[in-house]
């Protein structure tokens, strides 16, 4: 395998983890206040994202997700990018910055 097709498995590999990280900890049996199931629909509207964007997300393998998404939806959570990744990497047990530190 290639250098450069290597870090395109390796992309696509962490893509469909953040997906799976963000589905799990906020869109899956996610419920208001009011212990009402918060749709795809609302969810999205309350990130300021389409609805396709949720469907995406939840899709097992996940998509090539923008830094974008991920920043609306941390916004929405009240969480900030740094604790968002922190906690990505111990939820995966991988380090996203040191995967691309050691093909450098």
């Amino acid at each position: 395998m290639t250098n450069k097709s290597e870090a395109r498995q390796r992309n696509i590999l962490i893509n469909k983890y953040i997906c799976n990280y963000i589905a799990k900890r906020w869109i899956v049996n996610r419920v208001d206040e009011n212990g009402k199931e918060v749709t795809k629909r609302q969810y999205a509207k309350d990130c300021n994202l389409a609805t396709s964007t949720i469907t995406k997300l939840q899709n097992p393998d996940g998509y090539n997700i923008p830094f974008a998404t991920i920043t609306s939806i941390c916004s929405k959570e009240n969480i900030v990018l740094s604790a968002f990744f922190s906690d990505f990497e111990k939820e995966f047990g991988i380090s996203i910055i040191d995967k691309y530190l050691d093909k450098k």
